[in-house]
């Protein structure tokens, strides 16, 4: 028996000795078998957390489990980029990813990385100024226990949108808060009661949901400073603008704090003897001028004023190629820059040949005698440099001596759009507003020129002498809004058109081809966003429309026809209908589906663009977005906040947080790239990180700051940024590279 136990405790050294001679070894298949040979150790890299990247030394397989026996997955070649997501000291294997799959190596044999924990202080990020609604520099945060001029203007748009009662008094409270939650849910919007740069540029500048749900323009004065005034405006600023025009002795009412007829007239006959362009509109310039202490006074005679062309600068090279609208580079710069001198480009010199250029080029054109297309080519390059250059609002000079003529009482270079039934816009609520404060139009301004107005417009022509045509002309117009406009009569006065007997049904309840308005718009709008429709919404239902009705009616079960009816209508308004542009059950991103689950995007969807160039227009858009960890397919909804040199976000909700602390492991610094899904159904990769710091809005999201996402820049962009810049986009970088394999 001593015997027998004794050769069993031989029998594993000789199985081992023969086998080694065979070389069968299970061992040796965990150090040959599953790498070639080994590499000198090095300072290991320090790194703040899992998941990190690496590569592996040399070639090894990639295991189902911590062993070697278990099923091989791959052979992943020497060199190769891995993902880490955790290291077993005891058992010697870490756990890894490679490209889709996930597994096991030996830890040996791969590039290891010192997981420690790291302080990093992290460069002041400025509080945002700019965000994805327009003009929204210049604000700053309102929130309870604010006070001051700000919050009175706000105060006086909630009330003007019937969100608040009573009359402002520059104090926030509870009051302005609950008043605050009511406008954020009505307009979709993170309820949080407080007023960020973005809300508040929506607010003043955008189309907002009065309590009622009906969109519409606030007239209150958004309290920026130097924001142009003009036809509607009411607010402080506005009754100190109209005393600073009465202490002048152009403005003789008493100052109401709306800028009305009496305001337009006072601003232009300032303009016109300050040698401003008579507009009527308080822009930044005129406001500077009506302020300064050089003003002349209505009654003071100026001083003839000489207007010379500016002497070209003779170090500057004219452009040698024709440019127009959609070219970019030094040319187009060198052309603002020329036609800013002149006094036609009123914008920012960026080199990117846009409508404002355009613009400033055709009136160039027009005022030199050119063909006004809106082209630079050789014969306006001429007249640019030409000593006998017209600037704007120069006049040219007569050909024979004649006597002076009358002062005209209006600019011949304004221009007038001609308003006529079935024009829409500003300019229409404009007239409407007008009209209804001479006595001529009843009601409420809607922007819309129907028959109403036609009626107001031709008893406004009959009582001051005009042809009645109901067509707001450039006459009808000056008139209108010149101090010298009659108002209308007890018997002049046009009255609300009874309503019949029988009230057909509105045709608003259908929407067909032919159809036009406000209603067309909106739905033009969402199929936009959903991707049946491409461009820009008109307002105007052709055949393209149709064409997109037809395709999100097929999609929706319901009959093609191209027609929106109620069926049609109320399928479209459900914000989880299917997005076209995504994929099967990707769902339009806004406050009432942020937080919901996301099928991921395809590869082939994802773009490179840049930031300044196209991404930042799309997110001043469309602000609640996606982000998909493609690394881990874990997604998380969020809402851009501000946008500068990158985008500033914040996780909805905290189940959003949470995915976004699982996709990173934690909070870190260190950059992480993603596919980013903006509800118009683009999708875009860019680099974020998961730590929260400084503003933030979102109060019950577990995440006490916000994120950045950065997206593709140029180098030279980059370098402009710092260095954490330069990280985000390189790990952007080596990202596409990956993308580009999944396709």
């Amino acid at each position: 028996m001593f015997k027998l136990k004794k050769s069993l405790h031989i029998l594993p050294v000789l199985a081992m000795v023969i086998v080694l001679a065979f070389g069968m070894i299970p061992a040796a298949a965990g150090a040959a078998g599953d790498k070639s040979e080994a590499e000198p150790t090095a300072t290991l890299e320090i790194v703040s957390s899992y998941p990190y990247t690496t590569k592996t030394k040399v070639k090894v397989n990639l295991r189902a489990s911590r062993s070697v026996r278990s099923e091989l997955l791959a052979h992943i070649p020497a060199g190769a980029e891995i993902t880490v997501n955790s290291v077993s000291k005891k058992s010697g294997w870490a756990s890894i990813d490679y490209g889709k799959k996930s597994g096991y190596v030996k830890s040996e044999y791969i590039v290891l990385k010192e997981v420690k924990k790291i302080t990093v202080t992290p460069t002041p990020t400025p509080v945002p100024t700019l965000s994805p609604e327009e003009d929204a520099g210049g604000y700053k945060i309102l929130q309870k226990g604010d006070s001051g001029a700000d919050v009175t203007a706000l105060q006086e748009a909630l009330i003007e949108l019937s969100y608040l009662k009573g009359k402002a008094d520059g104090k926030f409270g509870s009051g302005t808060e609950k008043a605050v939650k009511a406008f954020q849910e009505k307009n979709e919007y993170p309820v949080t009661g407080i007023m960020d740069a973005n809300l508040q540029a929506f607010l003043y500048t955008g189309n907002p949901k009065s309590a009622s749900g009906e969109k519409t323009n606030v007239r209150t004065l958004s309290p920026v400073e130097g924001v142009s005034m003009k036809k509607g405006n009411k607010g402080t600023q506005v009754t100190a603008l109209q005393e600073r025009l009465k202490e002048l002795g152009y403005y003789k009412e008493t100052p109401t704090g709306t800028y009305d007829t009496n305001t337009i007239g006072a601003v232009r006959s300032f303009q016109k003897k300050n040698g401003l362009k008579a507009d009527g509109t308080a822009g930044a310039e005129t406001q500077k001028a009506i302020y300064s202490a050089d003003a002349i006074t209505a009654n003071a005679t100026p001083t003839p004023k000489v207007t010379e062309a500016p002497t070209p600068t003779p170090t500057v090279a004219v452009p040698e190629e024709s440019l127009k609208s959609g070219a970019t580079g030094a040319d187009v710069k060198t052309l603002q820059k020329r036609l800013k001198e002149l006094g036609y480009f009123k914008s920012t010199v960026d080199g990117k040949f846009g409508r404002d250029t355009v613009k400033a080029l055709t009136a160039f054109q027009e005022a030199n005698g050119l063909t006004a297309d809106g082209v630079a080519g050789k014969a306006t390059y001429a007249a640019l440099y030409s000593e006998n250059v017209l600037a704007n609002g120069a006049t040219p000079t007569p050909v024979a001596t004649e006597a002076p003529a009358p002062e005209a009482e209006e600019s011949s270079t304004e221009t007038w759009p001609k308003l006529k039934k079935d024009s829409a816009g500003d300019a229409v609520a404009q007239l409407q507003e007008a009209l209804i404060q001479l006595g001529y139009m009843s009601g409420k301004a809607d922007g819309n020129y129907g028959d109403k107005t036609v009626s107001a417009v031709k008893a406004f022509q009959k009582a001051n002498g005009l042809t009645e045509d109901g067509t707001a002309g450039e006459e009808t117009q000056k008139l209108l809004y010149s101090g010298n406009a009659k108002k209308a009569s007890a018997a002049a006065k046009v009255t609300a058109t009874p309503k019949p007997t029988a009230t057909p049904k509105p045709e608003s309840s259908v929407l067909k081809t032919g159809a036009k308005g406000t209603e067309v718009k909106e739905l033009q709008n969402k199929l936009i966003q959903l991707g049946y429709l491409t461009g820009k919404a008109d307002g105007v239902y052709g055949a393209k429309t149709a064409e997109a009705v037809a395709a999100f009616q097929k999609e929706s079960k319901l009959t093609a026809d191209g027609v929106a009816g109620e069926k049609t209508l109320n399928k479209l308004n459900n914000t989880n209908t299917t997005n076209k542009a995504g994929d099967s059950k990707t769902t339009t991103t806004t406050k009432a589906t942020a937080g919901a689950s996301t099928v991921k995007p395809s590869a082939g969807r994802v773009q490179y663009a840049n930031w300044y160039d196209k991404i930042k227009a799309v997110a001043r858009k469309y602000p609640y977005v996606t982000i998909y960890d493609f690394a881990s397919g874990i997604s998380w909804q969020g809402h851009i906040i501000s946008l500068g040199a990158h985008a500033d976000y914040e996780p909805v909700t905290a189940n959003d947080t949470a995915k976004m602390e699982r996709a990173f492991g934690g909070n870190t610094w260190t950059p992480k790239a993603v596919w980013v899904m903006f509800s118009d159904g683009s999708v875009y990769i860019g680099s974020t990180h998961s730590m929260p710091h400084e503003v933030y809005h979102i109060k019950d999201n577990n995440f006490n700051g916000h994120s950045c996402i950065h997206f593709p820049r140029t180098q030279e962009q980059v370098a402009a940024i710092g260095p954490y810049a330069t990280k985000h986009q390189e790990t952007i970088d080596a990202a596409w590279a990956k993308t580009q394999q999944m396709k």
